[in-house]
């Protein structure tokens, strides 16, 4: 009840001063408009999924929880006195029914804001890290100081480019674990909750756009607050760096990102389309208006892959929050058609499916093989993508008859942004043909929203 409290009092705060910050120069970035609708028919040459037999499990991708650690303190948020490890474990069972594959994970380090970090806090973000990894989940993380508006403690610029460099080192030592627990960094760092205000020093968001693009490897996607701070990127980290709108409640508000009307808006989502955004709604329990199917329309134009089921969901028992609601609120076939909304047919019952499901399945990336041909020596199928987003950092292998082929075309994660569609080409003189698709960074296979045999990593789309 604390921590929700103080989230309630967070999310009030966080939005009015967001508000003011609206009328900010936002300068985004030109990327090219992604497709409206699917460009190939579909044909039915390999099985499809179904609601019952679709691979959830599939990595970066879906509904998140949210959790914290205040390095320094058996503590999860800084003031609760409740066990951080207590507290992760109390999200997953929480959410067990939708099986998260993600925890959006708020390290504090608030005891620390004007001094080094130590070694055993080190360790204990270790340990916290090799506790997650044994969970079998992935973590959104963000690093974040202040808490209260008005407390009279935070860091300044320089001593965030100091722990910068210092967590790069402990990331660099520990390579392969963080490669294996964290799928994206926010970027955090200034104001209250790491979203960019109300801190006690005032900061040059270019600096610390810098310094954290350098304690993050190369090839982890990394997430700025508001088109503003995006605009204060360096540009030639730009290419690196997405957004969060955690202010989503389904129309032009004037808390949300930015004004829809502004001609900066359509280059917003194009943005997004190629770089990995994330969202949440605000907590239910701060009694915000909110409109699911405008929600839902603000997930897919942002390409959100993952979205947060903390808030607005199951807060408090026996109160039916918006995401709950949502389970009743029903997307028929010609309102997706008529929204350009990405769905797959398959998963539609009677033609339609709820507005969660339709967040559960399509929230990512959701490949999906089709119009096998196999002829003279050749053999090719389609890759469809029906969810919102990319399948970003992965990369792809076929065989055929357990022997590594090339393709005519190179897999590429932004042939498959929404509405993508790929077809890949193969010398083909017989035997079984398999597919396998894995994030370059973990090794983590995905499997398509076929009902193929999922063998070692690896979807058989033809026995030959």
């Amino acid at each position: 009840m604390k921590i929700l409290c103080i989230a309630l009092i967070a999310v009030i705060v966080s939005v009015s001063i967001l508000g003011l910050c609206a009328c900010s120069k936002i300068n985004i970035k030109d990327y090219p408009p992604t497709a409206t609708s699917f460009k190939y028919t579909i044909d039915e040459s390999i099985a499809f999924c179904t609601m019952e037999s679709a691979p959830l499990f599939n990595p970066d991708r879906g509904f998140r929880g949210e959790t914290y650690i205040t390095l320094g303190r058996d503590e999860a948020y800084p003031g609760s006195g409740e066990p951080y490890i207590q507290k992760l474990d109390e999200q997953l069972t929480r959410h067990g029914e939708q099986d998260i594959k993600i925890l959006q994970v708020y390290v504090y380090l608030i005891e620390y804001c004007n001094s080094d970090i130590p070694s055993n806090a080190f360790e204990q973000l270790k340990e916290y890290f090799e506790y997650i990894e044994s969970k079998d989940v992935e973590i959104l993380l963000r690093f974040a100081y202040e808490t209260t508006e008005g407390q009279k403690e935070g860091p300044r610029t320089r001593d965030i480019e100091r722990h910068c460099s210092q967590l790069k080192a402990f990331f660099q030592d520990n390579t392969q674990l963080f490669n294996d627990v964290v799928y994206a960094v926010q970027m955090g760092m200034i104001g209250l909750w790491g979203e960019g205000h109300g801190s006690v020093h005032r900061h040059s968001v270019r600096r610390v756009a810098k310094a954290v693009a350098d304690m993050v490897p190369e090839g982890v996607p990394i997430m700025v607050r508001t088109p503003e701070m995006l605009t204060q990127v360096p540009d030639d980290l730009e290419y690196r760096f997405g957004l969060h709108d955690d202010f989503l409640v389904g129309y032009d508000h004037e808390w949300g990102m930015m004004d829809w009307n502004d001609s900066e808006y359509p280059k917003l989502l194009n943005k997004c389309k190629y770089t990995l955004t994330d969202g949440e709604l605000p907590w239910g329990r701060a009694g915000v208006e909110t409109d699911i199917k405008g929600i839902v329309k603000q997930c897919a134009g942002y390409g959100l892959t993952t979205l947060s089921i903390e808030h607005n969901y199951n807060e408090d028992e026996g109160k039916k929050y918006v995401l709950e609601q949502a389970k009743e609120v029903w997307l028929d076939e010609t309102y997706l058609q008529e929204n350009d909304l990405p769905y797959n047919p398959y998963l539609l019952k009677e033609g339609k499916i709820s507005a969660f499901d339709y967040l559960k399945y399509h929230l990512g990336y959701q490949l999906a093989a089709s119009n096998l041909k196999i002829e003279s020596g050749k053999a090719s199928f389609m890759l469809t993508n029906f969810g919102f987003a990319s399948p970003y950092y992965c990369d792809m292998k076929i065989y055929v008859d357990g022997k590594e082929v090339q393709p005519d075309s190179e897999f590429s994660a932004l042939d498959l942004v929404q509405f993508g569609q790929q077809i890949y080409s193969f010398d083909y003189n017989g035997g079984s043909i398999e597919v396998e698709i894995f994030n370059t960074r973990d090794g983590g296979k995905l499997r398509l929203f076929n009902d193929v045999e999922f063998t070692g990593g690896k979807n058989v789309i033809s026995r030959g």
